[in-house]
């Protein structure tokens, strides 16, 4: 198919490269999903391919056919990509499509992951270490308090909180995460560019500043009931694990389980009172063998081999990092003193400085600095308060 059936008017600088303008045009044609635009890509390779190849070509893969392939063909003449182009920009949208290094790990490795990821905000690698936590929309105040309490302490810990912006259990993790100086995620049921519910339209704007809206449908989609189900698998797919806190027998983070199981991940639930309608679901899920969870400690301890598997790998890579960089390097580098406001003291500064190469846990900076665990603890809070350190899960410190 020529090329100007799809790129019709010239694209300011400032807007998506080529590339990224093939995968929205896939994105938005009619018939094409993340299960079968998987099974094209593996054919076609490239999303270019597919919006040029022929109708027997389309029809030669599986689970498509002619009448499907037909059905493609003629849709993708029809997408309007000026008008979407023109939305991306004017909401400061971001698209990261499936074959970048930038799209989240975990939610790469599910069964069909989205084809392109549309975000508000910013996806770290420290996105990795990422736990959902969801729940009723009817959250009672029990629920509130447990969503809060859980949301806090593993962003102390070091993890993202994932949920999907909903009202109820999902907006009070979200806030708690913003109010901890963490990070979060809000999975949406719609385009970027709607608010819902409204009312946490300002929540969103936090977000935005502390993690990213995430959805994988085009601007301008409507928050559809059939939509949220397939946000749930989102939400468990960009976590290590997910945390149910108060949910009906009827509930959506109830498919969230199903997808969670589907995928792999680690399933947890807050016991729930006995009599409550809210928690019927939730204490379904402890008798069939959900992890039962009572604060940050337990989740952590049932991931514990994936976090020091994870930990091992990252430590690994900086090594490797801060070889070749020695390599490349004349004459090894000055140190570098900590600048705050508040004058640093000189044990901050060799701690800080122990950090630059790799991030370390605490019992390798005792045999570097030969400092008791107790002062080194106190130097890193200081540092961490300064914001000019952080730390990852497994007591992992890195520089900011």
């Amino acid at each position: 198919m020529p090329q100007h059936m799809f790129y019709r008017w010239p694209l300011p600088s400032s807007m998506l490269n080529q590339e990224l303008i093939e995968w929205l045009h896939l994105v938005l044609t009619p018939e094409i999903g993340s299960r079968r635009g998987k099974n094209l890509l593996e054919k076609f390779k490239t999303p270019k391919a597919i919006l040029e190849a022929s109708l027997d070509e389309i029809a030669e893969i599986e689970n498509i056919g002619r009448e499907v392939a037909a059905r493609i063909v003629d849709e993708r003449k029809k997408v309007e990509l000026d008008h979407h182009l023109k939305l991306i920009e004017r909401n400061d949208v971001k698209l990261i499509p499936l074959n970048s290094e930038a799209y989240p790990v975990n939610l790469k490795s599910i069964f069909d992951p989205p084809l392109v990821l549309f975000i508000k905000g910013e996806i770290l690698p420290q996105d990795y270490f990422s736990i959902a936590v969801v729940g009723t929309r009817l959250a009672s105040f029990y629920g509130r308090t447990m969503a809060e309490k859980l949301s806090r302490e593993l962003v102390e810990k070091g993890f993202t909180i994932v949920s999907g912006g909903a009202r109820g259990i999902d907006t009070f993790s979200h806030q708690a995460a913003l109010r901890a100086k963490g990070r979060t995620l809000a999975v949406l049921g719609c385009g970027l560019d709607i608010t819902y519910p409204q009312e946490n339209k300002k929540l969103f704007e936090e977000i935005i500043g502390n993690g990213a809206l995430v959805s994988e449908f085009p601007l301008s989609t409507r928050p559809d009931k059939g939509n949220f189900p397939m946000r749930n698998r989102i939400i468990s797919g960009l976590s290590l694990g997910v945390v149910v806190i108060e949910a009906p027998h009827k509930s959506g983070a109830l498919i969230t389980v199903t997808h969670a199981n589907d995928q792999g991940r680690e399933v947890f639930s807050i016991p729930g009172h006995a009599d409550s309608f809210v928690s019927k679901g939730s204490n379904q899920l402890l008798r069939e063998g959900a992890k039962l969870v009572e604060n940050a400690d337990d989740v952590i301890e049932e991931l514990e081999p994936i976090l020091k598997s994870k930990i091992n790998e990252l430590k690994a890579d900086q090594t490797k990092l801060s070889r070749n960089a020695q390599d490349k390097e004349q004459k090894p580098k000055e140190p570098v003193m900590v600048k705050d406001s508040a004058a640093a003291s000189q044990e901050e500064t060799a701690i800080y400085n122990h950090l630059c190469a790799q991030p370390l846990q605490i019992d390798e900076l005792v045999e570097k600095t030969n400092m008791d665990i107790p002062k080194i603890s106190g130097i890193l809070l200081q540092l961490q308060l300064k914001r000019l350190i952080k730390q990852l899960p497994g007591k992992l410190y890195i520089r900011n």
